[in-house]
């Protein structure tokens, strides 16, 4: 019974790939403008002065809701985030920053 099973789901694996490549238009459509036409960048400049701050900023800030994306600059203090629109904003994303004890001056 595990053969069949296995031999089932390999067999699962292996056709997936090819239905895919049938119609690869339908799969990018899918994909989406429209989740792309929400998601947005915004780049902060801030005040970190170590490692221990970008851990702090990193470990907070991608878990605020609608943030998709987080790089954390020591060298540059800058804080890039990659976020859908539909549920945050860069105010909120500024306060939260802020929240955390340094500054988040948008870099335009």
């Amino acid at each position: 019974m595990k053969r069949i099973i296995m031999l089932v789901v390999a067999a699962l694996i292996m056709a997936a790939p090819a239905a895919m490549a049938q119609n690869p238009e339908k799969t990018r459509t899918e994909k989406g403008s429209k989740q792309d036409e929400n998601i947005c960048k915004v780049t902060f400049e801030t005040d970190m002065t170590c490692e221990s701050c970008v851990s702090k900023v990193e470990e907070n800030i991608s878990f605020e809701k609608g943030v998709k994306g987080l790089i954390v600059s020591l060298e540059e203090e800058r804080i890039i985030i990659k976020y859908d629109k539909r549920k945050t904003d860069e105010d909120k994303l500024a306060a939260a920053i802020k929240k955390l004890g340094y500054k988040a001056e948008k870099v335009r």
